[in-house]
Order: structure tokens, then C-alpha cells, then sequence
């Protein structure tokens, strides 16, 4: 892979989480400034070890969930940064839960902050520095189940489902302002948590967190100026 994101600026949350590593190893190939923020000193440090040039990341210690530490986190990309071409946010959590009946108020109201309120507080953010420049791309993560609504999935079904109403918010807001935003429906992403919680299953079907990488990757490409309000279903087999 070449140097087709040579110096540009690329705000990627979530980086040390197993999504978050294979996407920055895929754009750290192709000579991107990555600014990533993490909570645990370790997994900042398994995750310079993981790409091959660490010096492309950025990391700043940063809860996404809390309104006043994403204002700190983005202040500090401004201040080393021109300009932000791409955000893409990948925080995000999963539990499988119970029916809604039976849903604890505690489980609900994490998953809600930890998928829709971190989105609405970063994609905030990086709307308001993309609206001065007039350009950027944001991407952010929904789910397949935000489609389907399975039973016993339900908080994490409608927090995922409200991420892809909140894309598509922002894509049709983003329209003066030549800003694309787009949103990713995977089903299942081959990760070792999924592995252990799923034993059974037949991993093969699944979906390659560098695949989902490599994806990216060519959809910011500077040549790619017509995707937008694009919902994106990355299924694998499943």
C-alpha cells in the first residue's frame, strides 16, 4: 500500500480496542497522521507495538462519554493540527442482554453512552472544525442488528440504531458544507472476544477487522468525493 493519505490528519477514537488497532495499522500504512485516544496506558502501548510506525499515532488519555474530555481531546488535535480530513469513530461497547422486560436501567443507559452519546459528542466535534473548512469524511459505526432488531438484543439493537439516525442526521446537515458522512453496518468482527463469547460459531463467515480497515482506507481517498448518506453493510457470509 502506498502513500495515497501522505499528511493527511485522521481522527480515529477507539484506537486500542481490536477494531481500532487493525483500522490504524491500515492507515499508518499509508503514511496518515492518526490522533487516537485511549484509557489504558497498557493497551496505548500494545498498540505503538502493533504498527509499524508508531510515530504516525497520536494518543491522548480521553473517557469519549464525558462532554468536557472530548472538548480536551479536540482542542488538542487542534493545536497540533491544520486541519482534520477524516474522523472516524469506532468507541463502542456490547452487551447481549435480556428482553426489554427484563433490561436493568444500569445496562441500558451504558450502552446508550457508550454507543450513541460518545458518537453525538465526537461527531460534534468534528463536525464544527469540518464546517470552517467546508470538507472532511466521518464515518461511524452502526450494526447489522440496527437493521433487524433481534429479541434479547434490545439496548444494544436501539443504541446502534440510533448511531445510523444520527449518520444520517449529519450527512444531510453536512451537504452545504461538503462534508460526507457515511456509516458502517457490520455483522460480526472476528475478534477474541467474539471468539471466546461465541465458541461455536464458524469464524470463517465473520468479518476481518483489517478488511474493515483496508475498506476505509480506500473510501477516504481523496478521488472518493461522491459517497455520502450511504449506510454500508458489511455482512461477510453472515
Amino acid at each position: 500500500m502506498g502513500q495515497e493519505l501522505k499528511n493527511f490528519n485522521i481522527i480515529i477514537t477507539g484506537g486500542t480496542g481490536f477494531l481500532g488497532k487493525a483500522v490504524i495499522t491500515e492507515f499508518v500504512k499509508c503514511d496518515a497522521n492518526i490522533y487516537t485516544n485511549y484509557r489504558d496506558d497498557d493497551k496505548f502501548s500494545n498498540l505503538n507495538k502493533y504498527v509499524s510506525n508508531k510515530q504516525k499515532i497520536v494518543g491522548v488519555k480521553a473517557d469519549l462519554t464525558v462532554e468536557k474530555e472530548v472538548k480536551t481531546f479536540f482542542q488538542g488535535f487542534q493545536s497540533r493540527f491544520k486541519r482534520l480530513d477524516v474522523f472516524i469513530h469506532l468507541v463502542g461497547g456490547f452487551w447481549m442482554g435480556e428482553e426489554i422486560a427484563d433490561t436493568p436501567m444500569g445496562k441500558w443507559n451504558f450502552l446508550l453512552d457508550l454507543n450513541l452519546n460518545s458518537a453525538f459528542l465526537c461527531s460534534r466535534a468534528a463536525f464544527q472544525l469540518m464546517r470552517k473548512q467546508c470538507s472532511g469524511k466521518i464515518f461511524m459505526v452502526s450494526a447489522k442488528t440496527a437493521k433487524e432488531f433481534p429479541s434479547k438484543m434490545g439496548a444494544y439493537s436501539v443504541s446502534k440504531a440510533a448511531v445510523l439516525a444520527l449518520t444520517k442526521v449529519l450527512a444531510n446537515e453536512g451537504k452545504p458544507y461538503h462534508i460526507q458522512v457515511n456509516c458502517l453496518l457490520p455483522s460480526i468482527i472476528d475478534t477474541p472476544v467474539n471468539r471466546r463469547s461465541m465458541p461455536d460459531e464458524d469464524y470463517q463467515k465473520w468479518v476481518n477487522p483489517h478488511d474493515i480497515g483496508k475498506l476505509l482506507v480506500q473510501l477516504c481517498r481523496p478521488e472518493v468525493k461522491v459517497l455520502s448518506r450511504s449506510s454500508l453493510r458489511i455482512y461477510g457470509d453472515i
